[in-house]
């Protein structure tokens, strides 16, 4: 009973019913409403900005990885592509030779060959534009990370030394991937690559079709074998040119 009369005394003399928590203190801004605890976390953020905010390296590090997720995806339609590609070409292939054989390679053996080579072209075709596009986008991503690991090491400038990958993005604009002309001295290193291989492809495919046509029309072998010859090689130069066109089209802007 006493505990209970000096309670109720006590509430008496502060103004609030007795059995009543006091409201906790809160700070109104606007909609913002701020309990002095998270007022003081937020001006603690507040006072930096920029690559000094420490919500900064969250933000860059979750960008990396997204870049780099984004480049195995690349990565993985571009073999998938290929693969798929190339298992039509090997069973074309095999279902042709084993056609030649049975009809003594007769004019049959070729029409069939003539029906099949295109829809095998058409694939691959596909296959080189997609190869392309991958490619460029690849060097998109490899320039944003550039870009980041030159934040980084605005944050940390001690870690350079450690870094072997290039951090200055201007050092990437000279890459093929991004615009530069096609000359012979990269020639060899755009061969090479599976957009390099599909092409080569796609041309033979390409001098095999004009070649079976020249061989229905009744033309010599060697005739035959020499117009394959040149439509390969032209088909080669047409796919050199359509990437490096691609490339200076969706040039992207150097960075400042």
């Amino acid at each position: 009973m006493c505990g209970a009369s000096s309670l109720k005394t006590i509430a008496r003399l502060t103004g609030r019913p007795h059995g009543r928590r006091a409201p906790e203190a809160r700070l109104h801004l606007g909609d913002l409403e701020l309990t002095p605890k998270n007022q003081r976390e937020s001006n603690a953020v507040g006072e930096k900005s920029g690559l000094d905010d420490p919500r900064a390296l969250e933000i860059l590090t979750t960008e990396h990885w997204s870049l780099l997720s984004t480049r195995a995806l690349g990565y993985q339609e571009m073999f998938a592509r290929t693969t798929i590609f190339i298992a039509i070409l090997s069973a074309t292939v095999v279902a042709l030779a084993l056609l030649a054989q049975a009809t003594q390679f007769s004019r049959e053996s070729l029409w069939v060959a003539l029906l099949m080579i295109p829809v095998d072209l058409f694939i691959s075709v596909a296959t080189f534009v997609r190869s392309v596009e991958i490619n460029f986008e690849d060097a998109r991503w490899v320039t944003g990370m550039t870009l980041l690991r030159e934040a980084y090491l605005k944050i940390a400038p001690e870690v350079e030394p450690f870094l072997i990958a290039a951090h200055k993005a201007d050092t990437q604009l000279r890459a093929l991937g991004h615009g530069s002309p096609q000359r012979l001295a990269n020639l060899r290193n755009s061969l090479t690559t599976t957009s390099g291989t599909v092409a080569t492809l796609n041309s033979v495919l390409a001098g095999a079709i004009f070649g079976d046509i020249s061989a229905l029309l009744g033309r010599s072998i060697d005739l035959s074998v020499l117009i394959g010859a040149l439509v390969s090689i032209v088909s080669g130069m047409l796919h050199v040119g359509y990437a490096a066109r691609f490339r200076q089209r969706h040039t992207p802007p150097s960075s400042s």
